[in-house]
């Protein structure tokens, strides 16, 4: 597999604030931004129930994110990007256990395997960078999106991005810093979009999410009704 880079990210519930908070923290805007997502599943949603997520971003080209060792830690969770078509296709071929079938890119892949579109929806994004120590001038730069989704749901997300698994218990620590600076909860569970989607919209496969034992429970289903408040 094509080596990829692994977010570790924390979402959260932003404040009408939480903008003047980031400035107020020496954070840049870099931009504002809105964009189409559509995500892609087989019918018995056989990627997402094993933790990875096909996403089409418009103008941008398709993604799939893939759980680590560590996956879920806390109220935080670690993925492997991946964006190279070709990797894409080799773990698509691998999770869903089909024989492979030729070469191509994604889309041309899309019905040999039976994955088709299951949710897709524009999200509004205030795209933030901030360095919390200037100490270090080589500290990678936290980045903290803002979105609202157009159903009307908004959250937040403090990301990092690490090349090896080293990396993470450092990337964990600037995130809760920056997390407890920004104000949010120390127990604060906010689910992704598209969680929020599929609970609105698309109730039973939600339910076949949330079926999902324990251990293997995917991307902001856990406690998903107390995070929503």
């Amino acid at each position: 597999m094509a080596q990829g880079m692994i977010e570790v990210e924390q979402k959260f519930v932003p404040w009408p604030e939480t903008e003047e908070r980031l400035q107020e923290l020496g954070g840049t805007l870099e931009h504002r931004v809105t964009f189409r997502d559509s995500y892609y599943d087989t019918p018995e949603l056989s990627l997402m129930r094993a933790d990875h997520w096909l996403r089409q971003r418009e103008n941008s080209g398709w993604e799939l994110k893939c759980p680590t060792t560590a996956g879920v830690s806390g109220l935080h969770t670690e993925y492997l990007e991946l964006t190279a078509e070709p990797a894409i296709v080799a773990r698509l071929y691998e999770v869903l256990g089909a024989e492979v079938l030729g070469t191509g890119g994604v889309t041309a892949v899309l019905g040999t395997l039976g994955l088709q579109k299951v949710a897709s929806f524009v999200t509004k994004r205030s795209a933030w960078k901030l360095v919390l120590s200037t100490a270090d001038k080589e500290d990678a730069p936290l980045r903290v999106d803002l979105d609202t989704a157009d159903f009307g749901y908004a959250v937040g997300e403090i990301e990092a991005l690490v090349h090896k698994e080293a990396e993470v218990p450092s990337a964990l620590e600037k995130i809760n810093k920056l997390s407890s600076m920004l104000g949010v909860l120390a127990q604060e569970r906010a689910p992704a979009k598209l969680i929020v989607y599929l609970q609105r919209f698309r109730p039973q496969d939600y339910q076949r999410l949330l079926e999902v034992t324990a251990p293997e429970k995917p991307q902001g289903t856990k406690d998903t009704e107390n995070s929503l408040g």
